[in-house]
C-alpha cells in the first residue's frame, strides 16, 4: 500500500472515530434535554401547587379573621433536685460501664 493510501485509511478511521464520539455527545445532550424538560414540568407543577396553597392559606386567614389562635402549651415539668441526682447517678453508672467495656476490648 502506498503512502497516500495509508494516509487516506488513517484519515478515514479518524473520521469514523470522531463520528462515533459526536454521536455519543449528541445522545448525551438529548438525554439531558429530556431531563431538563422533565424538571421544568416538575417545577411548573410545584409552582402551581405553591400558588394553590397560598390561595388556600389566604382563604383560611380570611375565615379566621383576627380571632386569636391558642396553641396547646406543653406541660412544664420542672426537674426536682432529686430527679437531677437520679439522672446524674444513672449517667455516671452508664459512663463507667462503657469505660469498663472499652477497657476489656
Amino acid at each position: 500500500m502506498d503512502e497516500a493510501a495509508m494516509k487516506i485509511q488513517e484519515l478515514t478511521e479518524a473520521l469514523a472515530s470522531a463520528q462515533t464520539e459526536v454521536d455519543k455527545w449528541r445522545t448525551g445532550a438529548e438525554i439531558y434535554e429530556a431531563q431538563v424538560g422533565d424538571l421544568q414540568g416538575a417545577l411548573q407543577e410545584m409552582a402551581a401547587e405553591l400558588d394553590r396553597l397560598a390561595l388556600e392559606n389566604q382563604q383560611l386567614k380570611g375565615q379566621l379573621g383576627d380571632a386569636p389562635i391558642s396553641l396547646p402549651q406543653p406541660q412544664a415539668s420542672a426537674l426536682t433536685d432529686e430527679d437531677a441526682q437520679i439522672i446524674q447517678a444513672a449517667l455516671i453508672s452508664r459512663i463507667k460501664e462503657l469505660e469498663r467495656t472499652l477497657a476489656q476490648r
